[in-house]
This record gives C-alpha cells, structure tokens and sequence, in this order.
C-alpha cells in the first residue's frame, strides 16, 4: 500500500473515531431534554401542542445539545462532514482514474 492511501486510510479511520464519540456525546445530552420539567420552553420545530415529551422531533433535541455543550456538537457536525467530504473526494478521484485509462479490446 502507498503511503498516501495509508494516510488516507488512517485519517479516515480517526475521523470516525471522532464522530463516533461525539454524537454519543451529542445523543446523550440530547437525551437529557425530555427529563427537564420546563421542556416545552426549549421547543424550537416541536409543535406546542405535543403533550408527551417523547414526541419532540430530533432536531429539537439536537439543537438542545448544541446549546448545552456546542463544542462537542460542533466537532460532532465538523468530523461528519470531513468524513463525507473524504469519501465524496476519494470517489471522485476513483472515478476520474478509471476515465482516464484507455481501455482497448482487440
């Protein structure tokens, strides 16, 4: 293996370390919201007329999370989008090296 593609390969592997400790971060203290006793005061998409807590929409628990801890949520979206940027990268460049090869039959 070329040392690009290793750190390619390790790179990646690190982001997704990354992610996958801050969105458990993120999930968790975006799970604290509907044990709150003022719940309904952090609703943002939720509409109010949700009786239950366990009907708030993700996005409000993940905006919730962002306001309590924004740095572990912010690396959380970061991580995530350099994960899909390298892939989307990696593929790109795939793709342009197979065009690139002269393919003959004879």
């Amino acid at each position: 293996m070329k040392k690009r593609g290793f750190f390619k390969l390790y790179s990646l592997l690190c982001l997704v370390s990354v992610f996958g400790y801050s969105y458990w971060a993120t999930s968790w203290t975006a799970s604290q919201l509907p044990t709150l006793p003022d719940w309904k005061s952090h609703l943002i998409f939720t509409p109010g007329t949700v009786v239950a807590s366990k009907d708030i929409y993700e996005i409000d628990m993940f905006l919730y999370a962002f306001k309590v801890a924004p740095l572990m949520t912010g690396v959380c979206l970061l991580s995530f989008c350099f994960i899909v940027g390298l892939m989307v990268y990696s593929v790109k460049k795939q793709l342009s090296y197979v065009g690139g090869k002269k393919i003959t039959s004879s």
